[in-house]
């Protein structure tokens, strides 16, 4: 095999696909990413851990067909040291070693045959597959507005991922952790006649995220099928393993009667929270929040410390309620949220709180439980 490619599009193609390897691997093939010909214009760069696969492409000038295996952070760090903007790849023959040429600069690497390599995304046709397309962008930031809401405890198996429910033209996106719920509500272009319900890994999401970061494609297709969801854009194919099981039915959990609505300014409660907790008792992380006529008082104290506490103005016009939340779950439904103002619904000191946008036409809340405080 000898190609030759633009030294960018070599960078850029490293960078998709190296986060994908294994590098603690048993296998050291997994360590390496597959570069492999499939037209006289086009190569394409995979790597695996088996769990996730990407196959991506970019143009090159093939000069003669073939694959190799090669070590992805050796070649993360080989092309981040080149300066020509043409490289020239090719294998040694009867060896499994390539030398990349660039300039007046030479290396020699030492690959593994590209026959070892698992071929983890197969062709299937789009039959087989339930087929949604989204706005790219949009679709980031619906991850984005629920990922942080994740379990992180392996242990809780369906809480450590994502649930999609898709109907109609609604893209439902939910999280939980037992503590807090995050839902979000998207309409698509994609109009879907079943309901499609599955789970997806958060490590495939945040992938995702990433990966979208770095195509210029303003689409993404999302392909389903049994365990496997494929992301697909223009010259990328991203695969991940599902998470098998029931998700909680989490909309029961979503209280209709919070009657007492607070409206505030984003950013300076998220000030406010951020200077009340430098008090916090680190244990717990729990800041008190008593809503008083157009005023919130939020404290915060630690026996051996001190004690904190600030106030702001509010819109609200009800009974007095003196609440507890864990700061940093409040701080990052705020953080995660675009709008000027936020609206609280609460009902009650031991009832779950809702904190959603108050201007935001998507429908999106944050479910944060109360802490009880003696």
């Amino acid at each position: 095999m000898e190609i030759i490619l633009n030294r960018e599009d070599f960078s850029n193609a490293i960078k998709i696909v190296e986060k994908i390897t294994s590098q603690k691997a048993l296998q050291p093939i997994l360590s390496n990413i597959l570069i492999e010909t499939i037209s006289s214009d086009k190569i394409k760069f995979c790597a695996t851990d088996l769990n996730l696969a990407i196959n991506f492409k970019i143009p090159a000038q093939v000069i003669t067909q073939g694959s190799i295996t090669l070590s992805a952070k050796k070649l993360s760090e080989l092309v981040s040291r080149l300066s020509s903007t043409e490289i020239n790849l090719a294998t040694v023959e009867d060896t499994d070693n390539v030398k990349i040429k660039s300039g007046k600069t030479e290396f020699v690497l030492i690959g593994l045959p590209s026959i070892e390599f698992p071929q983890v995304i197969e062709n299937v046709s789009d039959e087989d597959f339930k087929i949604v397309v989204l706005n790219k962008n949009e679709f980031s930031k619906a991850i984005k507005q629920v990922i942080f809401a994740v379990s992180q405890q392996e242990t809780q198996g369906v809480l450590t991922g994502v649930c999609f429910n898709i109907k109609n033209n609604i893209l439902e996106l939910a999280t939980t952790d037992g503590n807090r719920l995050t839902r979000v509500q998207k309409e698509i272009s994609t109009s879907v006649e079943d309901l499609i319900n599955f789970i997806v890994p958060a490590k495939t999401l945040a992938e995702v995220q990433r990966i979208s970061s770095l195509v210029d494609d303003e689409n993404i297709t999302l392909k389903i099928q049994d365990n496997k969801i494929i992301f697909e854009f223009a010259n990328l194919i991203f695969q991940s393993r599902l998470i098998e099981g029931s998700y909680p039915k989490y909309q029961q959990l979503i209280p209709v009667n919070n009657d007492k609505k607070v409206i505030v300014d984003r950013c300076e409660l998220v000030n406010s929270i951020e200077r009340v907790s430098v008090m916090v008792n680190d244990r717990t992380n729990v800041v008190r929040f008593n809503f008083k006529q157009n005023q919130l008082e939020i404290m915060a104290d630690t026996p051996d410390a001190g004690r904190s506490k600030d106030y702001i103005d509010i819109e609200y016009d009800f009974d007095e309620i003196l609440t507890a939340f864990n700061y940093k779950y409040v701080l990052d439904a705020l953080k995660n949220m675009e709008a000027k103002k936020v609206e609280i619904e609460i009902s009650d000191t031991l009832a779950a709180a809702i904190f959603k946008p108050q201007d935001e036409k998507d429908n999106y809340i944050c479910l944060i439980m109360p802490v009880k405080v003696q």
